[in-house]
């Protein structure tokens, strides 16, 4: 959900994580903290407007590509796909002044925010929301902490190869990328097959919607609605990939 200064009421740096019904949701909150290590609770505040700013622009964004005359509404998609997909309009680099201003800095602020909105959830025995919102905060955390560790190895670079030719740095990326991709696509081939599944179904029928395409595809294929309405979307637009490559 949008941010509106959650971290008043919730102290991003050491606010208390409740575990009823969610045990992992410390361990969220403390592995986000880490990689925000250093921060100052006005820091990440801001940062956390920074990546609203963000979500809102790209949803701006998104409803004028839009196919369907209702457009996009935010909560077809999680704020950390929405950020995931806008985030080019952040830096990659911090300003001169601004020293928690990369990639991973914004997603590990988003996942203290949903963190902050599950726990005032459960404060409120709001419990489907409250689950919805530590869904959200996980997918965030795992986007931050790839993120981190793609800057951590552009450092190490960096550091250890400093005078390395251009075609020696190449060489080793590519290792690099080619194990973490070959890592990647058995990580997530049963949610490529999910996908798979889901857009075949849409098109072997026609839907009144987007919206009651999803709601119809999601039970069949155990995703969220929203997960599926996203699938579509990309492959209306064209941005799914492959067969082949979604099958592998």
């Amino acid at each position: 959900m949008p941010y509106r200064d959650q971290f008043q009421q919730f102290d991003p740096l050491d606010g208390v994580v409740p575990t009823v019904a969610f045990a992992g949701l410390p361990n969220i909150a403390e592995r986000a903290r880490a990689l925000l290590h250093g921060a100052s609770s006005k820091q990440i505040n801001k940062l956390a407007h920074d990546v609203e700013w963000i979500i809102d622009r790209g949803l701006a964004s998104a409803n004028a590509q839009a196919l369907d005359e209702d457009g996009m509404r935010r909560e077809q998609r999680s704020d950390g796909q929405w950020l995931h997909e806008y985030i080019h309009a952040y830096g990659d680099r911090p300003l001169p002044d601004e020293q928690f201003a990369h990639r991973h800095h914004a997603f590990a602020v988003l996942t203290l925010w949903l963190v902050a909105d599950c726990a005032m959830a459960i404060s409120h025995s709001q419990m489907e929301v409250a689950g919805q919102c530590a869904i959200d905060a996980m997918e965030a955390l795992c986007m931050a902490e790839k993120l981190f560790n793609d800057h951590s190895t552009e450092r190490l670079f960096q550091i250890l190869l400093p005078n390395a030719g251009d075609e020696i740095k190449t060489a080793i990326k590519t290792s690099i990328s080619r194990q973490a991709q070959a890592a990647a696509i058995e990580k997530h081939r049963t949610n490529n097959a999910a996908r798979l599944r889901a857009i075949e179904l849409y098109t072997s029928r026609h839907y009144p919607s987007v919206e009651a395409a999803a709601q119809a595809i999601a039970v069949q294929v155990c995703k969220a609605p929203r997960t599926v309405a996203k699938w579509i979307y990309d492959e209306r637009k064209g941005r799914t990939p492959s067969l082949t490559a979604m099958s592998v």
